[in-house]
């Protein structure tokens, strides 16, 4: 069958096999409506089997499928948040997971995306007691550096609370059970954080079942949630507990709130309970009440913009426009993130020319950084661009980023920037819509060429 999308609030289906995949909290409201839809209240108690997807014994699974239920009716089981469909190209997305249960204080669910995420790398918690080389590992890739001194301090919770390397089970084993009808009386139901569509397992169930990606639904030129999503959401969660809310607090809330769905829901019943007796909810009770757990959006544009890609650039752009108080502070941003970048591109030319290889793995260039540190203690200095006082991993991605734009088109970036300064500063444009001069600016860093168009043009 093909895959469907659904949205929140759309009924369930009741075809045997089901793969839900997306953002977990309506993953869950989507398996809720299903099982609430095969199975009653007393049948719940009895022939609902759910079954850890990130440690996922097999045969165990292979039980439940070919066991008929002792009270009878139909069976439910259900295998949680699974890596089976997961390919080593989507790791980034369980990364960006673990990231922001451990920013919700939910440490206990950011150990177990971290902990399936070992498992996908092949990596066991011997591995992260030798330095830090295992980061490389997880970020084929590389994600935002910042991610990584998160990154760090799950792994040392990991370790000392003694959690478990996750196991998605034996893929071929499970690929077998989904490749033969389950029995009449059988729902078998797969969740996932993320999906690779190119693997076998994936193409079976599509075939055999039904894929249902559950996404949150975001604007159309930016990166976060749709604003209609989001009110429909926000209205419904408030109807149920009979409150209302104006324009003015909504509008708040929207500032304040990115595109995680559960973070989004806990915060709304934490204002819920607040208002106590009261119906009506103000601005002023959203403000004190309400946390902003936009901040990550803040940044995103830093690491989108070193990889010059437009299609990333422009909606984290937006989103960051939405937060600043002035595009200049958007602008002061880029600035430093091409300064870093030309001290990078300096050191490669330096003291790294004999030897950086631009293929090195994060584990060879611990050591190279080590020498290099050990040669050039004068350049380890506290500084916003003193890069050798950075970490080994946050400087490796700076280097690897460097190579991607030669000096004359990092030259020529900072004299478009400049340029972007005097336009929002001094002309109608800058100050009537300063997103047309920054969405152009993007445009000359994404664009490899500009330097040289830049150089036809000056001769010309």
């Amino acid at each position: 069958m093909k895959k469907d999308r659904i949205a929140p609030g759309e009924g369930p289906f009741r075809e045997h096999l089901q793969l839900f995949y997306g953002d977990e909290f309506l993953v869950k409201e989507q398996v809720r409506a299903l099982v609430s839809d095969v199975l009653s209240d007393e049948e719940r108690a009895t022939n609902f089997i759910v079954l850890d997807g990130a440690n996922l014994d097999t045969g165990a699974l292979a039980v439940h499928l070919s066991t008929p239920s002792l009270f009878g009716g139909r069976r439910v089981v259900l295998v949680e948040q699974t890596t089976l469909f997961i390919g080593k190209v989507d790791r980034d997305k369980l990364v960006d997971k673990a990231v922001a249960h451990w920013k919700a204080n939910d440490r206990k669910a950011a150990m177990r995306v971290f902990g399936q995420l070992l498992g996908i790398a092949g990596l066991s918690s011997g591995d992260l007691a030798s330095g830090h080389e295992w980061l490389g590992e997880l970020y084929p890739d590389p994600a935002a550096a910042r991610d990584s001194e998160i990154l760090i301090k799950i792994a040392r919770s990991f370790v000392e609370s003694g959690e478990r390397v996750g196991s998605a089970g034996d893929e071929a084993a499970v690929e077998e059970l989904i490749d033969t009808a389950p029995a009449e009386d059988v729902v078998l139901i797969f969740t996932a954080p993320a999906v690779d569509k190119r693997k076998k397992i994936f193409k079976t169930i599509e075939k055999r079942g039904r894929v249902v990606e559950c996404s949150v639904r975001e604007e159309k030129w930016g990166a976060g949630m749709d604003r209609a999503f989001f009110e429909e959401r926000v209205r419904q969660a408030l109807e149920r507990a009979g409150k209302t809310i104006g324009h003015q607090g909504l509008d708040t809330m929207y500032a304040r709130a990115g595109k995680e769905m559960r973070r989004l829901h806990s915060e709304v019943e934490k204002l819920i309970g607040y208002m106590g007796d009261r119906t009506e909810i103000t601005d002023a009770d959203v403000q004190a009440v309400f946390t902003n757990f936009h901040e990550a959006a803040f940044y995103e544009i830093n690491r989108v913009v070193r990889s010059a890609d437009i299609k990333k650039c422009l909606p984290a752009l937006h989103e960051n426009l939405k937060i600043v108080d002035h595009p200049l502070q958007t602008l002061g941003m880029i600035a430093n993130e091409f300064r870093r970048l030309m001290a990078a591109r300096e050191l490669l030319f330096t003291v790294f020319r004999k030897r950086w290889k631009s293929a090195m793995t994060y584990q060879q260039f611990v050591a190279v950084a080590k020498q290099v540190r050990d040669e050039h203690p004068e350049l380890i200095s506290k500084g916003k661009f003193s890069l050798l006082a950075m970490k080994d991993y946050p400087l490796y991605l700076f280097l690897k980023d460097a190579q991607k734009f030669d000096m004359e088109r990092l030259t020529a970036i900072m004299e478009a920037l400049l340029d972007a300064d005097i336009l929002l500063k001094s002309t109608r444009v800058g100050g009537a819509a300063p997103e047309i001069v920054m969405e152009q600016l993007l445009m000359k860093i994404c664009d490899p060429a500009y330097a040289r168009k830049g150089r036809i043009a000056r001769v010309s």
